[in-house]
């Protein structure tokens, strides 16, 4: 079908094809040249065992596995901040998995009341009296509670278990102390 000397069909394949072209080449750029660079930068973090991206709305989840690591708040920063430079924060989720136990799933559930009401009154100096005492209890020798000025971060250990909890303290002026 011609209009005004013009064959439709050979336009609207051209268009066509010149779409498909754009989002197949979009889609290589982020796959090969920001994904995987960034998942290998990710990997190399010591501590880090695997991380797997799926899609989450319109961002990515990331589900990063851990091995027994020392200091969480570091691991997590080092995380965050290589996704960070690629991503915008709103753009993705950090999920953290780790190797906990029923045991551990148990204790968790304990001291979680006490973690939300650090945040909430912001008094941690008795969150980390009750994460002691709770772990102590359990026979959990390796334990560790951190705060900084955005989350609360909770390490229990048992035996070849450990449990990886990380709390967000929300936004100043709505609970946090």
């Amino acid at each position: 079908m011609n209009i005004k000397g013009f064959r439709l069909h050979i336009i609207i394949a051209v268009a066509l094809i010149s779409i498909l072209l754009f989002f197949a080449g979009k889609y290589c750029y982020q796959r090969y040249l920001v994904l995987e660079p960034l998942l290998k930068q990710v990997r190399a973090i010591e501590g880090v065992r695997d991380v797997q991206v799926s899609s989450l709305g319109g961002g990515r989840l990331f589900l990063v596995s851990l091995g027994d690591v020392e200091d969480l708040v570091d691991i997590y920063g080092k995380i965050d901040g290589q996704l960070a430079e690629v991503f915008e924060e709103q753009s993705y989720a950090l999920h953290l998995l780790d190797a906990r136990n029923e045991k551990l799933e148990e204790v968790y559930h304990s001291i979680h009341f006490a973690i939300y009401e650090a945040i909430d009154r912001g008094n941690f100096t008795h969150l980390a009296d009750v994460v002691a005492k709770q772990a102590l209890a359990n026979g959990m020798g390796k334990y560790r509670v951190t705060v900084d000025g955005e989350r609360v971060y909770l390490q229990l250990h048992l035996g070849e278990a450990y449990l990886y909890e990380i709390v967000p303290r929300g936004e100043p002026g709505k609970g946090g102390g």
